[in-house]
């Protein structure tokens, strides 16, 4: 196996204009996993901007949040981010399967990223790119985690314009051009759980299976307009979801039901 720097290779699991991501294990405590993102043949300013990514990991520290472990040259001159390995499926390999998501699952995994994005917003960060192959389900811990800082931003100025973006799950203002918002991240958090219902994120269509409140929640976050949009300042949207579900389910906490093989 191919070792960079304390990592040995497990598998590579990504490939992008970056480089390449690795599942790693410590070479020299092997309980220690890591995701490993290789990138090579990058200018000056791509450097910098790994960088500040590298500089942004290393200062978050939540359960919903991959946690920073390293960021090194290595002896190819390539340059790498070690964070931790986080198991499961993206939201993206579980619709794939599974077609559509059971509303009340999509809830959870819908608080657990909107706790993640509450302690970014409350830092001055916006993620910039929520989708689901950015979201990591574990449905046995009741768990999301939020991964992928490469288009974050760490409060963005009147003149900040962003440095890529996922254009269907990305939000008006980003689309054309304007500074990111953390409205702008519950935008795209509103399409990527349409698209986990069964829905059509490109037009907002919310199936029709599903409960009335809960595509109301959503469809408020998806509002053209980010000053039409719920704000943390204003509303807590984890408790606000919460007593959706027990209008719509009868309870605010759900059993394991969704398992993945």
């Amino acid at each position: 196996m191919a070792i960079i720097g304390n990592y040995e290779i497990i598998r590579q699991i990504g490939e992008g204009g970056f480089g390449v991501t690795y599942e790693a294990r410590h070479v020299i405590r092997p309980k220690i996993k890591a995701c490993l993102k290789q990138h090579i043949n990058l200018t000056a300013e791509d450097i910098e901007l790994l960088g500040k990514e590298a500089d942004l990991l290393a200062e978050l520290h939540h359960h919903s949040l991959p946690t920073f472990r390293d960021y090194y040259r290595a002896n190819d001159g390539s340059y790498v981010l070690a964070m931790s390995f986080i198991e499961g499926k993206t939201l993206e390999q579980s619709v794939k399967k599974h077609k559509a998501i059971d509303p009340e699952d999509v809830c959870w995994v819908t608080q657990r990223t909107l706790n993640a994005l509450y302690y970014l917003h409350s830092q001055g960060i916006i993620h910039g790119d929520v989708k689901p192959n950015n979201i990591i389900v574990q449905p046995q811990k009741h768990n999301a985690v939020l991964v992928d800082y490469g288009l974050s931003f760490i409060k963005p100025r009147a003149d900040s314009s962003v440095i890529g973006y996922t254009e269907i799950f990305a939000a008006p203002e980003i689309q054309v051009g304007k500074p990111p918002l953390p409205e702008s991240d519950l935008y795209s958090l509103g399409l990527t759980m349409t698209y986990a219902l069964g829905g059509d994120p490109a037009i907002k269509q919310i199936p029709n299976h599903v409960p009335a409140k809960l595509k109301e929640f959503y469809h408020e976050l998806m509002r053209p307009d980010p000053l039409d949009r719920p704000k943390w300042e204003k509303e807590d949207l984890v408790k606000k979801l919460s007593d959706v579900r027990q209008e719509v389910f009868g309870r605010r906490f759900s059993s394991h039901k969704w398992t993945e093989k």
